[in-house]
């Protein structure tokens, strides 16, 4: 269901901090289970929604969406349905849970008419990352994650009309940003040299 009202942005961002504790374990700091409760309001209450799962009174997944204009290559000046922040319990992954969250979260991109679908997960994730690439996501830039985390991300778009630059280009943006990212950043945002 959509988030209600009664449910509050702390207990979504308790339910993503305690959906990520296996990335922890593994080492992985991510994004989504480090955003406050404030920052997950602002994000998704102005330009996105926000659908959560239940077990009875328990909340045991959460999944958004949110609408933007970009102004990276790929998407120049057009909105974006970006899906993210996202989370299921440890003992509820596995389940129909996050399909069932996935699926409401499809619909409302599909009836919002937004024609490219943009998202990222770490390096590491490498079953989504072949996941998405079967499904006819691009690969579109290597990047060093934002603040709180200590790993590298790939952005992937898909475009729902088609890519619409051939797959050469493309693969060479992307490898271009993953080479210049590897040389300047490591892990936990630590420059490898200085330029002066």
């Amino acid at each position: 269901m959509e988030k209600p009202d009664w449910v509050s942005w702390e207990d979504i961002h308790q339910c993503l901090y305690m959906a990520h504790q296996v990335n922890r374990k593994r080492g992985f700091n991510m994004v989504t289970q480090n955003i406050s409760a404030e920052k997950l309001k602002n994000l998704i209450e102005g330009s996105g929604r926000c659908f959560v799962a239940f077990d009875k009174e328990k909340l045991v997944g959460v999944a958004t969406v949110r609408f933007f204009k970009s102004r990276r290559w790929w998407a120049w000046g057009k909105t974006v349905a970006y899906p993210g922040l996202d989370g299921v319990l440890k003992e509820y992954q596995g389940t129909d849970v996050f399909l069932g969250l996935q699926e409401m979260r499809n619909a409302v991109i599909k009836e919002s008419e937004v024609r490219i679908i943009q998202s990222n997960t770490a390096v590491e994730n490498t079953v989504v990352l072949r996941r998405v690439k079967k499904a006819g996501w691009k690969f579109v830039q290597y990047s060093a994650t934002g603040k709180g985390a200590d790993h590298y991300s790939v952005i992937m778009v898909r475009w729902l009309d088609g890519c619409p630059w051939p797959n050469w280009f493309v693969s060479l943006m992307y490898k271009t940003s993953e080479f210049i990212i590897r040389a300047i950043w490591k892990p936990g945002y630590k420059i490898r040299f200085k330029f002066w």
